[in-house]
């Protein structure tokens, strides 16, 4: 695939979002135990079609009290950085206890792939669509009522079925909070894979929207204090403390570029 390269100027998360996000990866990515890969090589050579001074780094793998591994990477593009994590994982997708060398080299290259995504490139392979948000999703199609002179079953468990808004790009301001609204709104998620997906476009939503001032994420906070509440109530799988440690990062960040601009 041929890209054109972004613009001259420096880089912004939106900036860098709008170019990634609208590259079609599906010729790229691989299905495996029902989960959707894609090439790490590739999403490099496409970072670096588009921005070439982009680096990464692995920072230290942390191990739990069971020998379980996580890996960290870090993206860094001009001045703009995003830190992504992934556990060393089996062909189940379950954590490996005592995961040997060349498991956890491998889980470092996912990681890096899974960070490329928080700047747009394949994002929508994990919010579970298989094109880019651009693309008309093609309805599903349902089945004929079947014909019987039975009751109608009751209503009651299709109720319970959540139905998740469509994922949104982070284009615009406006369409991207009304998304967030209405996951507010719905007041739960599908699963916690879900969950994990929205916690994912929400931090990439505070990185590209509210982040220029502590005024400006303090805001943006107040104006989403029910997506925190959301995540802490639903949350099994750790998404609320990665969500306030991103934001706790995200305030150092800004008092650090704040303190150094005086």
């Amino acid at each position: 695939m041929t890209t054109k390269k972004a613009g001259s100027g420096e880089p912004t998360y939106e900036s860098v979002w709008k170019t990634l996000s609208k590259i079609d990866c599906s010729d790229k990515a691989e299905s495996k135990n029902g989960l959707t890969y894609l090439s790490w090589a590739w999403a490099w050579g496409i970072l670096m079609e588009n921005y070439p001074q982009a680096t990464y780094d692995f920072l230290n793998e942390e191990w739990d009290r069971e020998d379980r591994c996580t890996v960290w990477c870090k993206v860094r593009i001009g001045e703009l950085e995003r830190l992504m994590w992934l556990p060393v994982m089996d062909y189940k997708n379950k954590a490996i206890v005592s995961p040997d060398t060349r498991a956890v080299s491998d889980t470092r290259m996912r990681c890096l792939t899974k960070c490329l995504a928080m700047y747009g490139l394949g994002h929508y392979i994990y919010a579970g669509e298989d094109v880019p948000a651009q693309t008309e999703p093609v309805p599903e199609e349902k089945p004929p009522p079947k014909k019987t002179a039975a009751k109608k079953a009751p209503a009651k468990k299709a109720d319970n079925i959540v139905q998740m808004p469509q994922v949104k790009t982070l284009d615009d301001l406006d369409d991207a909070q009304s998304y967030i609204d209405e996951i507010v709104e719905v007041g739960s998620f599908g699963d916690q894979g879900e969950c994990e997906n929205f916690v994912n476009f929400f931090i990439g939503f505070l990185d590209t929207f509210w982040s220029t001032s502590k005024k400006d994420l303090k805001d943006g906070y107040v104006r989403n204090t029910g997506v925190f509440d959301l995540v802490k109530e639903y949350s099994t799988t750790g998404q609320y403390e990665i969500l306030s440690a991103h934001m706790s990062a995200l305030k150092q960040a800004i008092n650090n570029q704040e303190s150094s601009n005086e």
